[in-house]
């Protein structure tokens, strides 16, 4: 796997230490799976679409965009979110400053990503922690199964790729 891959943003993260019994694990997965799945399909346009398929798939998104918003609303409800921070994200691994006291190299997490700002729910990942110092954690995302860790590099790589196009000259 390409692992130079990387993509920085500044989200809300938050992590917990955890030992993965396999229920735990399974859960885990389920849930994540879900959710990346969900991003990147959200993420897909159509190649192509005539002017009346356009109209109506401009307006069925719209429909889902306000049900996700009271959506997002109703689960957010007094709770606030983690504080947004800066995050490396890339195929294997995350990378963020931590603003209070991180886990310990060799430590089991999960990991609480929110990666879309319109929808306050976490993406949760198992990790493990490889590097932490000056305010600095890595880790390595572990046991992701098959299609949660694809969705999951798809995602990072759709990611990237708009990085790149966004920083182009005459963008």
């Amino acid at each position: 796997m390409n692992t130079t891959l990387r993509v920085e943003s500044f989200l809300p993260i938050a992590w917990e230490k955890q030992a993965m019994d396999p229920a735990t694990l399974a859960a885990l997965r389920k849930g994540a799976q879900l959710l990346m799945h969900a991003f990147n399909l959200m993420d897909l346009t159509p190649l192509y679409e005539s002017d009346s398929e356009h109209a109506h798939t401009q307006r069925l998104d719209a429909k889902m965009d306000l049900i996700l918003h009271l959506l997002a609303q109703s689960l957010q409800g007094s709770r606030p979110l983690p504080e947004s921070v800066s995050v490396e994200l890339g195929p294997e691994i995350v990378s963020w400053q931590e603003l209070g006291t991180g886990p310990a190299v060799g430590d089991t997490v999960v990991l609480a990503l929110y990666l879309n700002p319109g929808l306050p729910l976490p993406v949760r990942l198992p990790a493990h922690i490889t590097a932490s110092g000056n305010g600095r954690v890595t880790a390595r995302l572990a046991e992701l199964g098959d299609d949660l860790e694809e969705f999951w590099q798809q995602w990072v790589f759709r990611q990237h790729r708009r990085d790149v196009h966004a920083h182009r000259p005459g963008y």
